[in-house]
């Protein structure tokens, strides 16, 4: 388990240096679904006292792969910061925005199941619409599954309601980071975790020895199975009112400016 999250952590620390490239150029690593127990269940992934965060992770993927959600995350690493938002209401129908602070790089797509549609504007050629949608997995950059797998193997305090509620969240924090994690200081991590697995939101913050910076994730789910996904403005602006089977549409490129 130490060289899985060892190797691991080294992708999530290289991950920001992709991000001027824009999102889709990560590879996503599927986590692997657990075990399950004789009696046909999984094993719990938090338990009275401990977490196992592969299990974790395995559980927040599942809770989130059938499910609407609005998706933030802010990401600073040594080179900058990324702030990334995505609103999903199914598998092919989202949007997504990722900014690179400072840096003059913002990425937008909408995609939908006949279409997807692209403005980046650090691209020669920045607007595209093609007819070959993609699948949100494809544009989650790190994947938050990643992120709770890598930062919670370690040893983490679970903080459960007093009156044992059933139905809601538990509070997770650990203050070591991972045994494969050693060239860093000041670790914090802090997690809270519905009932399904869905970790709503992930907190994590430490000093960097080897890259002497400050690392901070930040990510946050909300409208959780009550989220819908509209045409947005910019693709309204730039297409006008042509229709998503329109094949006139298909690879077309152009320069403009978005407001």
């Amino acid at each position: 388990m130490a060289g899985r999250i060892a190797v691991l952590l080294v992708l999530l620390l290289c991950a920001g240096c992709g991000a001027f490239g824009g999102a889709e150029r990560q590879t996503v690593t599927p986590v692997p679904v657990p075990e399950q127990s004789q009696d046909g269940r999984s094993d719990p992934a938090v338990t009275e006292d401990a977490v196992d965060a592969r299990r974790l992770a395995a559980a927040h993927r599942r809770a989130t792969q059938n499910r609407s959600y609005v998706l933030g995350m802010r990401l600073s690493l040594e080179w900058g910061t990324q702030i990334v938002s995505l609103v999903v209401e199914d598998k092919y129908r989202y949007q997504f925005r990722t900014e690179i602070i400072n840096k003059n790089y913002t990425k937008r797509v909408y995609n939908n199941p006949n279409r997807r549609y692209v403005y980046d504007e650090r691209a020669e050629g920045a607007w595209t619409a093609t007819r070959r949608p993609t699948p949100v997995s494809g544009v989650l950059d790190p994947d938050p599954a990643r992120l709770i797998e890598a930062y919670l193997a370690t040893n983490v305090s679970v903080d459960r309601p007093r009156d044992d509620c059933d139905t809601c969240s538990v509070t997770l924090t650990a203050t070591e980071p991972p045994a494969a994690f050693k060239p860093a200081n000041n670790y914090s991590v802090r997690a809270t975790v519905r009932p399904d697995g869905l970790v709503q939101s992930l907190t994590v913050s430490y000093w960097d020895r080897s890259r002497k910076a400050p690392v901070s994730y930040e990510i946050r789910y909300s409208a959780v199975g009550d989220t819908t996904v509209s045409r947005p403005a910019w693709v309204r602006q730039r297409w006008g009112n042509a229709t998503d089977s329109d094949p006139e549409l298909s690879d077309s490129q152009g320069h403009a400016a978005v407001g």
